[in-house]
């Protein structure tokens, strides 16, 4: 049983997880929010069992019990061996239902709550909660970095601290990349852990040296917070003519604008294991991201792109450094692809998923 919000990556996480499972003889059931808007996750032509429940980013007493007391009764009809919850709020549901029902649980939290304090009051409370709700979970981390965290900040003891790297299918690159006029790609929704308020400074830098390259922003609109902030400033700022807004798409549109990219920009402050990045990598792309965990984990200074401290001028420079070298891109593009196949490709890491699922 998967446990959590079908939205963005977490969506493409636990549906790769299960389509790409090896033992054609699990069964599986999501229980997702009641909100949530995604496709039907089909296998082998049958479309797997789900059940909505009241499960929201937002924290609501009254709701949050209301969906607690739904996912008890789930467990208890469908009687899982195995309970996999994911990200902040999902995670903690879970978690404690899976210790009251005595079921082996397994928490993957997609970067940890506490990281997306704006005040070390919440941080520590959020701390406060990661490591009450531990009970009896298996942390398994998308991250070396997350395991890490989960050891040192948590205190899960590195028994129970496990790792299975974020991993996607093999992207199509037969086709033609790099649309003439180029532009910059970046997937984010607009909110405090994508940084887009910083993006936005970065563009206005990137203006101000002379270039007049196109930033193509995907994933604007579904829970955007910033949103509106992020319009007020490109009008003050004056960039409206280099940027290019993208609502929520579908993952195989998103897909081809990445392909279509001179290269690949992302600004967090955090991460679990970026998955939009691991597909652009998949695509052949150069990336230039911040130097954050997560992104560590998959970009390495100088060998498949930049890793950047949080600086609107040192970005603007590497952009328009790359932007300036095809031959660095084209080398930059070739080490992420390489890095991809070895340690990012689903068809090869998905056995280790389920060997942590069986042996632990």
């Amino acid at each position: 049983m998967h446990v959590g919000q079908m939205i963005g990556g977490l969506d493409v996480y636990i549906r790769n997880a299960v389509t790409y499972c090896p033992n054609k003889d699990i069964e599986f059931v999501v229980v997702h929010g009641l909100k949530d808007k995604h496709a039907p996750i089909v296998k082998e032509g049958i479309k797997v069992k789900e059940y909505g429940i009241h499960l929201y980013r937002s924290l609501n007493p009254y709701l949050d019990l209301k969906g607690f007391l739904q996912l008890l009764r789930l467990i208890r009809k469908e009687k899982p061996d195995i309970i996999h919850c994911h990200s902040a709020k999902g995670g903690m549901l879970g978690r404690i239902a899976g210790w009251m029902t005595r079921r082996k649980t397994f928490y993957t939290p997609h970067a940890f709550s506490f990281l997306s304090a704006r005040s070390r009051a919440k941080r520590a409370i959020y701390k406060l909660l990661e490591r009450a709700t531990k009970l009896d979970t298996c942390l398994l981390a998308c991250s070396e970095s997350e395991r890490e965290m989960g050891i040192s900040e948590v205190k899960y003891r590195k028994k129970h601290a496990l790792v299975w790297h974020n991993s996607v299918p093999d992207a199509d690159i037969s086709a033609p990349g790099n649309a003439n006029p180029p532009f910059i790609c970046y997937v984010g929704r607009p909110c405090y852990q994508k940084n887009t308020l910083l993006l936005i400074d970065i563009i206005r830098k990137v203006k101000d040296k002379g270039s007049d390259i196109k930033f193509m922003l995907l994933g604007i609109g579904y829970h955007s917070p910033d949103l509106e902030a992020m319009k007020r400033k490109i009008l003050s700022l004056n960039v409206s003519d280099q940027i290019i807004l993208k609502p929520w798409l579908s993952h195989k549109d998103c897909l081809e604008y990445v392909k279509q990219a001179a290269f690949y920009l992302t600004t967090s402050r955090y991460e679990g294991l970026p998955l939009s990045v691991i597909e652009a990598m998949s695509l052949g792309k150069a990336i230039i991201a911040s130097d954050v965990a997560g992104n560590r984990d998959c970009v390495t200074d100088k060998v498949n792109g930049f890793l950047l401290p949080l600086n609107a001028d040192i970005f603007a420079e590497r952009i328009i450094e790359l932007c300036n070298d095809e031959g660095l891109r084209e080398k930059y593009g070739a080490a992420s692809r390489a890095i991809f196949l070895n340690d990012f490709l689903i068809d090869k890491q998905i056995d280790k998923l389920y060997d942590i699922y069986s042996g632990s």
